[in-house]
This record gives C-alpha cells, structure tokens and sequence, in this order.
C-alpha cells in the first residue's frame, strides 16, 4: 500500500495520553552546515500533520528566523536529516525518531508531487496525502469557518480584517475520485490505498493548516513571533521591546508575527523504542519504514532487541 498507519503509533500515542504535563517537550537535533556538527534543542510537540495520527509525521512550531529552520533549509534539498528524543519519565518510556524533516511557512507550501512516484526528483521523498483521502479536511476547515466568523465581525466593527489571507471560502474542497470517503461522509478506514488512490494536498490545506496550528497556540506563545530576530544582540531598543512584548503592551495584534511562523513536519523513517518499566527488565522495540524501490509502496518493519 502507499501509505499505512504506523504499529509505533498507537503505543506513542498512548505514552502523550500517560504524560502528565500540559505540553509534551523534546529534543530535536539537525544538522549545523557550516561546521557539520550536530545542534539540539527542546522544542513542544504540536499534534500530528493535519491533526492526523494516520500521517506518521509528526510536526511542532517554530519561528523561521531561527537557526533551526536555516539548519533544515540549507540541506539545499527537499527534506533535511534529523533525530528526536521523546522521555516520558512518569512511565520510563524512550523514543528516538528519526527520518527527513521539512518546513511549512505562510509564503510556500512544501513541494509534493501530484502523482504518486516516490522517485520523482524534485518532490518529498515521503507519501504526504491530502486529508481529505481519509476525510480529516474536515478538522481544517472546522478552524476556518472560526476564523470567517471572527473576520465577518472584524467586517462589521473595523471595516478590514486582520489576517484576509485566511478568510477563504469556508466550503470543502470537492472531493477526487481517490477520495475513501462514501457518499454519507463516512470515512472507509479499512480502504486498503493503492497508487489509484493518491492524491496531494491542496496549497489551500496546507494553508489552512498552518492557520489551525496558529490557532492553537497561546496569546503569550503567538508573542513570541514578534520579539526582534533570534540571536540579535539586546540593546536599549530591543530590550524594551521585549518588555513591552513580555507585559503585553506593545501595541501589535495577536496575528503580528504571522509572518514568521511556520511549522517542522517530522516524516519519520525509524524510532527506537525504550521501555525500562516493562516487567522483564526493560523492553526495546524498533521500528523502519521500509519503501519497495520498484513500486514505492510501503511497509514497516518492526522487531524486539535487547534493551
């Protein structure tokens, strides 16, 4: 089949449900390309692509005029390499991911190939389908119509709208023939997908997307997009900008740093699973994605190692 739920994603989801804190942090390592050396930091896990656990990819957010995102886009290729570390401590739980990484901004959406070809030059090497293919458009366009709402009273009161890039037509997109969806809206999860069946997404869900992921972030996370530029030196002027920031009175409104917002998404290829709480002493599973080179369909691979 050309795309599969991963067997490490019920387990990984289960883990997040364990975790007792309100955010899940962790780590996530590229590439430096002017010295070649590994660089990590901790980031928050965001949600799966298009709010989707049948993606595999895993995404958070991150503001573009950080050096991860110079890191990411300087493989001068699609995708970049990277290698993430989550540790549920409450549960002694390990992942270790690892795979090709790229960045969805406000100014352009990643390059995904219109036909299902995995060795198409050019394109992500990694089978991003539309979510409307397993009907998850649905969760996209619920956050548009919030936002048409909230634009259709800006209307009203100011006469403009402050993000009209986002007012889109709240009507779904039609449906392809490839679509799994019946007639009744219900979704065929047991649908096997084959090549027939692909489709990209549109610019317009990518779009929508990134203005889901906005919308759930924070007043005090979405400030942090229009503090002066990551790595700047702190003078008189930028040190009362960030306290204007910090006590919420500079003065911007909440979609300020739109612009600089964008969101990693985490095609995962293998994870190496640890769980030191298993009554054996420890168990270890791992996990490769595994691509037939003369078809591109995919399978998993999983096997238990030694812990």
């Amino acid at each position: 089949m050309i795309h599969q739920m991963a067997p490490w994603v019920p387990q990984f989801i289960q883990s997040l449900k364990n975790h007792s804190q309100t955010f899940t942090p962790f780590y996530f390592a590229t590439v430096d390309p002017l010295t070649n050396t590994p660089k990590c930091r901790t980031v928050i896990f965001r949600d799966f692509l298009f709010h989707d656990k049948r993606s595999n990819v895993l995404t958070f957010t991150t503001d573009l005029r950080g050096d991860k995102v110079k890191e990411i886009l300087a493989a001068n290729a699609e995708t970049a390499p990277f290698e993430a570390c989550f540790y549920f401590p409450s549960t002694w739980e390990q992942y270790r991911f690892s795979g090709k990484c790229f960045v969805v901004s406000h100014t352009q959406a990643p390059p995904i190939s219109d036909k299902y070809n995995m060795a198409d030059p050019g394109f992500i090497k990694y089978p991003i389908l539309s979510p409307s293919i397993y009907g998850g458009a649905q969760e996209l366009y619920r956050h548009q119509e919030e936002k048409n709402a909230d634009c259709e009273s800006d209307h009203e009161t100011e006469g403009s709208c402050e993000a009209s890039e986002f007012c889109l037509d709240p009507r779904p997109p039609a449906l392809s023939r490839s679509s799994t969806r019946s007639s009744g809206g219900a979704v065929h999860t047991d649908h096997v997908l084959g090549p027939q069946d692909y489709a990209p997404p549109l610019d317009k869900e990518w779009e929508l997307e990134l203005r889901r992921q906005w919308t759930n972030l924070s007043r005090s996370t979405k400030a942090q997009f229009r503090k002066p530029d990551p790595g700047t030196p702190v003078t008189s002027a930028t040190s009362k900008q960030l306290d204007k920031i910090q006590r919420g009175v500079d003065g911007a409104k909440e979609d300020t740093g739109l612009d600089n917002f964008g969101v990693v998404c985490l095609c995962i290829e293998e994870v190496d699973f640890l769980n030191l709480k298993d009554g054996r002493g420890g168990e270890r599973w791992k996990f490769h994605r595994d691509v037939q080179p003369d078809t591109g369909l995919e399978s998993w691979i999983e096997a238990e190692v030694c812990p």
